[in-house]
């Protein structure tokens, strides 16, 4: 079932990439917009980790308010980036998630404190990581 989720999900980046520009009468879209695979997968989750790491002093100085604001931007606790478009196993962000920060070479405890992720949302973290972080 893992393999079916990321090729429908790699199906739909893909899809939402080429967007349509046909438009019905009167110049208006046929249809509404459908959301990124980010935007409808990714982003909750993310959303769920703005208690700590948003605002004016957010924990170990990490703003996750504007994901994209950290592709390729080192981490404050080693010299891997944070995301690595392209490389998951080179993005502190997906080693925080996954839990294995220390074999990264990083500090602390696995993110999110209150609420882990479940494998199923640490590997799409991966996939959308390893798919060039798209928005």
């Amino acid at each position: 079932m893992s393999r079916l989720f990321f090729l429908l999900l790699a199906s739909a980046i893909f899809v939402s990439a080429c967007e349509s520009s046909s438009a019905g009468p009167g110049g208006t879209p046929d249809a509404a917009v459908a959301p990124t695979p980010f935007e409808r997968d990714l982003a909750p989750k993310i959303a769920g980790c703005l208690g700590c790491h948003a605002g004016q002093s957010p924990e170990a100085g990490l703003d996750l308010s504007e994901i994209q604001a950290l592709v390729g931007v080192e981490s404050s606790q080693l010299g891997m980036p944070l995301i690595q478009p392209g490389n998951h196993l080179q993005s502190y962000l997906w080693h925080k998630v996954a839990g294995t920060q220390s074999i990264a070479g990083g500090l602390g405890r696995r993110m999110p404190l209150d609420h882990q992720w479940s494998e199923d949302d640490i590997e799409l973290l991966a996939r959308w990581i390893d798919l060039g972080a798209p928005d």
